[in-house]
């Protein structure tokens, strides 16, 4: 049997690795229910019928003011008064309109209809009539890329907020909990797996008839088997279950990405399909870098637990860093760790909330991608370098 058969079957046998992966996806699975729980309150009927009820409660109050206006007359305050309330009753009109229309089935008026209210507002802020903060500013003009795409592309509607269709709740599931979950149980399995040969700081693996080279890409293959297997899995199974109770959903669905600019955030919409390619990429990218960096670890330390603590801090913990010590955002392009949630980072969030024009899916090919070529130069250097016993 050669020495990666070896490893890959080590990786197999391994019992915490079923173990992990099963309470990984028990909590996953716990997300989607929740989300299937309160999906129907994000539809796009639920939205109108929120915003008829909360304008018709408004109208109700301003009509009160005018009937106990004592002087009935032109003043300013009764001029705009009567304004709010035309406004208010327009609002009203328009989401009547989008719930038939969506209760009907004709997406295209209903997202027509969604994408002239979102000008209306646009244009309302743009005018400095309204003096939100940038994210809010942000958030609409988001919303106005969706349903424009959408106008064109009349699919049906899907929650981005609480998604329950296959693809959709991959994203948030990637975006908002899988990358950092994951990590801590990949760093684990990985620390195990690629110190299993040392005792009591020797490495067993070097007295076999084998070329160290040939030693560390064995490690290295097994550790990549390793954590996109298990990826992998934990991803299709979820998917499976969601497609069966929600169906799959359409990669052509829009999904909302940005750029930094320096001046401004730049945002349009993709197909879901597309930007699940960057996404994959940039994932797979990130597991190879935190398998050779284990194995580096793994060969430095020669222990379990100082190499699985010395991982931790080094991905998930300078990853963590990164959002609250300012002077590393400046750098944080630049470190390969930045790219743990690639949803953020192809989508472009990361780079906008940190308002860094280099965080972005190109930086992190060549950040992830030299970072692993140093790391292997590295591994390949030290296995020559003979430890005293």
């Amino acid at each position: 049997m050669s020495y990666l058969a070896f490893q890959l079957k080590k990786v197999f046998k391994n019992k915490l690795t079923p173990v992990c992966l099963a309470i990984l996806v028990l909590i996953m699975g716990i997300v989607l229910f929740m989300n299937i729980r309160t999906n129907p309150r994000f539809s796009l009927q639920a939205g109108a019928k929120s915003e008829i009820a909360y304008c018709q409660k408004e109208i109700n109050r301003q009509q009160r003011l005018l009937k106990h206006d004592k002087q009935k007359s032109k003043t300013e305050i009764h001029n705009d008064t009567k304004a709010a309330i035309k406004q208010n009753q327009d609002v009203v009109k328009q989401d009547k309109q989008v719930l038939n229309a969506a209760n009907k089935g004709n997406w295209r008026k209903a997202y027509t209809i969604m994408w002239q209210q979102k000008k209306q507002e646009q244009t309302i802020r743009s005018n400095g009539q309204d003096l939100a903060g940038l994210n809010s500013k942000i958030n609409i003009e988001k919303k106005l890329q969706f349903f424009n795409y959408l106008r064109h592309e009349p699919l049906p509607y899907e929650s981005q907020d609480m998604p329950v269709t296959g693809w959709q709740f991959l994203l948030q599931l990637n975006q908002q909990y899988l990358p950092y979950v994951f990590t801590l149980v990949a760093l684990f399995l990985l620390t195990l797996l690629l110190t299993d040969s040392y005792h009591q700081k020797l490495d067993t693996a070097q007295l076999l008839p084998l070329e160290k080279n040939n030693l560390m890409i064995s490690n290295i293959i097994a550790g990549i088997v390793l954590t996109l297997g298990s990826f992998l899995a934990i991803n299709l199974v979820l998917f499976i279950a969601t497609s069966f109770i929600s169906g799959t959903g359409s990669l052509a669905f829009p999904y909302i990405v940005g750029q930094y600019t320096g001046g401004r955030p730049l945002i349009e919409c993709v197909s879901t399909g597309s930007f699940i390619i960057k996404v994959i990429v940039l994932q797979v990218l990130t597991f190879i870098f935190e398998v050779v960096l284990v194995q580096f670890l793994a060969r430095i330390f020669r222990d379990k637990l100082p190499a699985l603590l010395i991982a931790i801090l080094l991905v998930p913990g300078l990853n963590i860093a990164t959002m609250v010590v300012e002077p590393l955002r400046k750098i944080c392009a630049w470190l390969p760790m930045t790219y743990l949630n690639a949803v953020d980072i192809v989508s472009g969030n990361l780079g906008i909330n940190y308002q860094n024009v280099q965080l972005n899916y190109t930086t992190g090919i060549l950040t992830l991608c030299c970072s692993i070529l140093i790391i292997t130069i590295m591994i390949s250097l030290s296995s020559h370098i003979k430890y005293k016993e």
